[in-house]
């Protein structure tokens, strides 16, 4: 099972070990607003996530003017990893990066944010992206770079690493008499710090949060700056109120020389029995006070953020604190600065929107990056969240030859084999039987395989379907497949049918699956079948067997279309087995052949049964009978115990002549037999 301290749907939290109930998980965070302050225009955008892998990479945010990320791994220290996420411009015919509006054009400075869509909305391009990226583990560091035209076709990073950070949120699982909790923090931005110097590059962060919480889950793309339904609360809100938790605080990587401006620390959140979601806004701004308040011998900035109680008449809090701030140059030397004169806090630069929750439901990514025929892919988790492990299918569409998904990891790796643009659907059910479904359509770039045809030929006197591999016969019992494609076949029989087995390229009654390097056909028999029942009666003992037929009462078997039966009834402690109804008659053997379904009965009638045999004459005579019973002239009857022989003997009046018999007996000797009492049973002589 995976750790459960992972982000909402479309956004993963990265984090360490797997969840107990006394451990506490740690958390990053990375969706944000940023403006290309660069001064020209930008054609793409880099994210460096230190010692994270690919298949930690979870979801993309990718409505911008670039799309989909390209991501890549670099292992040039293996102990250390790298992964870049790059969101880059295309080329127009001529070779120039901008082709189709991917470039970002320059922002108009400015001490707040941009309102509107300028930074969500793809079709405005006032120099605001909203970029963003989930992630398992836990990175030692994020930096974030413009990317600009270096000349040679070739994209550069525009000077250092931009001055936004990603959060960082602590989850402590509840305890006893204690609410689950999200203590949130913000570390100073990754950027290099000035040779010689102890203190990097300040910036502001203004921190603000929903004042309650809630269930409700936050898809990616909905932790942004933007209002998109219009309640007039942002998307990163979460549809509760918000509040400034702090207004305004100075941040300032450094080596250890002052702690309390390397990171922020928030209050911890209660989150109830942890089902609830936290979400934060961040919003960063440059130091904007003069080069002489950083101390000239470490870097530090020395000028605080202002407040309401030493600043009541600056209600933004722009301001300074102090008239008479003891600065160091250079040299060792002291001098003192007017910080509240000062506006300290300058342009905005953008702003991280977080949502935490302590479990994400089963989800899929939402874009795929392309690859490129004969060059390894570079692996990406496509099923994420959930609890694993999973059912993963893909049942509309094939993936790339050579490429496959893990069903333990939902990674997708291996070499692709051919290019093409592929389309399929990736169907995903968790542990706990929650699925998900995405559709994709990986492009690789390379020479296409060849197509071959796969063509499904249902066989046998029954019905049913078989489906896969952009096969559902039904319908369609053919398609034109890349030649390397890995198929993979389900027969699922019609009522009252029965699958017997594939021929072909694939034997047995499981799944079909082989490598179609060439055309072929797959051969599914459905076999009819048809029920037999049994049925005894009588009330005497007795069994019936044949054909896997052995009973005693009632019973019934599935037969194969035309198979041939034969039961044979045998009568028990001294019942007598008096002959077959339905579908068989007679005594001997019931033989009849499946091509419907089928009912007959046994009867078995216990040894002291009694069977009425009535005789008839006609004209002038007797009929009398040995056993002893009958002896009678125009009609009599007696009772016989069954399979009792009878012999009737007839004697015409003088002068009359015996005609014959008819009913049981027939013939003109004055004697006939009825062989064995199994019924009632009459008999007619005919005298003149």
């Amino acid at each position: 099972m995976k750790g459960l301290a992972i982000l909402l749907p479309l956004i993963i939290l990265a984090f360490g070990p797997g969840r107990a109930d006394a451990t506490t998980i740690i958390g990053d965070l990375n969706n944000f607003d940023t403006l290309n302050d660069t001064g020209q225009v930008c054609y793409g955008f880099e994210i460096e996530i230190d010692d994270v892998i690919s298949t930690d990479i979870t979801y993309t945010y990718d409505w911008n003017h670039y799309g989909p990320p390209k991501i890549r791994q670099d292992n040039t220290d293996p102990a250390h990893p790298k992964v870049f996420v790059r969101y880059e411009s295309t080329k127009d015919a001529s070779g120039n990066w901008g082709a189709n509006g991917s470039f970002t054009n320059q922002a108009q400075p400015t001490t707040t944010p941009p309102a509107g869509h300028s930074c969500t909305n793809p079709n405005v391009n006032e120099g605001c992206e909203h970029f963003g990226v989930g992630y398992y583990g836990t990175p030692s560091a994020i930096k974030y770079n413009w990317l600009i035209d270096g000349g040679g076709g070739n994209l550069v990073y525009f000077g250092s690493p931009l001055a936004v950070a990603a959060p960082k949120i602590a989850y402590i699982p509840p305890a006893a008499g204690q609410p689950a909790q999200a203590v949130a923090a913000i570390p100073a931005p990754v950027v290099p710090d000035p040779v010689g110097k102890e203190f990097g590059e300040p910036s502001w962060v203004k921190v603000i949060k929903t004042t309650t919480h809630n269930t409700n889950p936050v898809a990616l793309q909905d932790l942004i700056s933007d209002d998109a339904d219009n309640d007039g609360l942002a998307d990163w809100q979460n549809k509760e109120p918000d509040q400034v938790e702090t207004e305004w605080y100075l941040l300032q990587a450094n080596n250890g020389a002052n702690p309390a401006k390397a990171e922020l620390q928030g209050g911890a959140d209660d989150m109830g029995d942890g089902s609830e979601t936290v979400t934060r806004r961040y919003e960063f701004y440059r130091y904007g006070a003069a080069a002489d308040t950083l101390d000239g011998e470490n870097g530090e900035a020395m000028c605080s953020e202002g407040n309401p109680t030493t600043d009541p008449i600056d209600p933004n809090y722009l301001h300074g604190v102090g008239d008479n701030v003891a600065v160091t140059d250079a040299n060792g030397n002291t001098y003192y600065v007017n910080c509240a004169a000062q506006v300290v806090v300058g342009n905005y630069i953008g702003a991280q929107m977080a949502g935490f929750a302590a479990a994400a439901p089963l989800g899929l990514i939402d874009h795929l990056q392309g690859g490129e025929s004969g060059t390894p892919y570079m692996p990406r988790t496509v099923v994420v969240g959930g609890n694993t492990p999973f059912v993963i299918t893909i049942p509309n569409g094939s993936l790339p030859p050579g490429l496959t998904i893990d069903p333990q990891t939902g990674v997708l790796s291996g070499t692709p084999t051919a290019g093409g643009d592929f389309p399929f659907t990736v169907h995903a059910t968790d542990f706990d039987s929650v699925s998900a479904s995405q559709t994709y359509s990986l492009h690789i770039a390379g020479l296409a395989a060849p197509q071959v045809d796969l063509v499904v030929a249902k066989q046998g006197s029954g019905s049913g379907t078989v489906a896969g591999s952009s096969i559902d016969c039904g319908n369609n019992c053919s398609v034109h497949l890349d030649a390397g494609t890995a198929v993979s076949l389900t027969a699922t029989p019609a009522g009252g049918s029965v699958f017997t087995g594939w021929s072909g390229p694939c034997t047995g009654t499981g799944s079909c699956d082989f490598t179609l390097n060439a055309t072929s056909t797959v051969n599914a028999t459905f076999t009819q079948q048809w029920l037999l029942s049994v049925t005894n009666a009588g009330g005497g003992t007795g069994t019936v067997t044949g054909n896997g037929i052995n009973c005693g009462t009632t019973c019934s078997l599935l037969f194969d279309q035309g198979t041939a039966i034969s039961l044979a009834a045998t009568p028990t402690n001294g019942s007598v087995f008096t002959g077959w109804n339905g579908d068989c008659s007679g005594t001997g053997a019931c033989n009849t052949t499946m091509a419907a379904a089928r009912s007959v009965t046994a009867t078995f009638v216990p040894p002291t049964q009694q069977y009425t045999l009535g005789v008839t004459s006609t004209g002038n005579g007797t009929v009398t009978s040995s056993p002893k019973g009958i002896n009678c002239g125009k009609h009599c009857s007696a009772s016989f115990t069954v399979g009792t022989s009878v012999t009737l003997t007839a004697k015409p009046a003088k002068k009359h002549l015996f005609l014959g018999w008819t009913g049981a007996c027939n013939g003109a000797s004055l004697t006939c037999t009825v062989p064995t009492m199994m019924g009632d049973t009459s008999v007619v002589a005919n005298f003149n």
